[in-house]
């Protein structure tokens, strides 16, 4: 699933931070990934994990491709594997266990009253056009 938010998506302020209104809590499906995408530059993957909720950027270091929300998801050491290249990063804390120089930023997520709430990105100048 893709989401594109925009200025008509609910706001919530929790602990001096802006969180995005994304979804119904069940649109985010077990084993796959849900892509919010706030610009080209700026993707978020969503994954479930039990009932637990991780959010990490959707791309990828490695080559610069948006296309973790498709890789594979393990459960047992809560990481996601890019589906191009299998570089694999930590669902918590966005380290790679591929490449000690790699990470992938994180993101807060929760759930309340059904809704999964995500925290509003701050924008990023893409490194190609520093």
């Amino acid at each position: 699933m893709d989401i594109y938010p925009n200025d008509d998506f609910p706001t919530l302020e929790r602990d001096g931070k802006t969180f995005v209104e994304i979804c119904a809590s069940e649109e985010v499906l077990r084993r796959k990934g849900t892509r919010v995408e706030f610009d080209e530059e700026l993707q978020i993957a969503i994954f479930r994990i039990g009932e637990r909720l991780f959010a990490v950027s959707n791309i990828c270091p490695h080559q610069h491709n948006p296309s973790l929300h498709e890789g594979e998801i393990s459960q047992q050491d809560c990481t996601i594997t890019c589906p191009l290249h299998g570089w694999t990063y930590s669902l918590e804390s966005g380290k790679s266990t591929s490449s000690s120089h790699s990470k992938v930023r994180t993101f807060e997520v929760f759930e309340e009253h059904g809704v999964v709430y995500l925290e509003q990105p701050e924008p990023i100048e893409p490194a190609w056009a520093m």
